[in-house]
């Protein structure tokens, strides 16, 4: 069984997605922040399974109910490099949805470089046996971005 991630490391992590983010969108002031992964867009870590590769990835997704848009930055597990942003406005996309049971997001745009992105977002992820994601604590914002994505963003 996988050991459980402590909550200040949690936390710590949290701030270094928030403070990435904050140093590479310039208008980053706008913008709530959540930590999201997902197994798409990019080839930041492969795991092996059956004989069939994934590509898991991890995102600071920025939100901004005001503007009805999302900022999808890709970082590495470390939290120190990333790759170029990607803004979606509701009005650019073609489809935001939440999958029913597993939560899955994906949103469908033609600016992304698969036509779409797909991740989830987790109040708390404190338990990664294998070492795929960035172990975040992020109660109140995950919240506020599921309350968002679903109220204002979907389509």
């Amino acid at each position: 069984m996988a050991k459980k991630i402590s909550d200040e490391v949690c936390l710590a992590n949290y701030a270094k997605l928030c403070d990435l983010f904050n140093r590479v969108i310039p208008d980053a002031e706008r913008f709530t922040v959540v930590y999201g992964c997902g197994v798409d867009m990019g080839m930041m870590g492969l795991m092996l399974i059956r004989s069939t590769a994934y590509s898991y990835s991890s995102y600071a997704i920025g939100f901004d109910p005001n503007a009805t848009e999302i900022v999808v930055l890709q970082v590495d597990r470390e939290l120190e490099h990333y790759g170029e942003p990607y803004y979606l406005k509701k009005s650019d996309i073609v489809k935001a949805k939440i999958g029913r049971f597993s939560k899955e997001i994906r949103i469908r745009a033609s600016s992304l470089p698969q036509g779409f992105v797909t991740f989830t977002v987790q109040a708390v992820l404190n338990i990664d046996p294998d070492q795929l994601a960035v172990a975040v604590r992020q109660e109140k914002e995950s919240k506020q971005f599921l309350n968002f994505f679903t109220n204002q963003y979907m389509k």
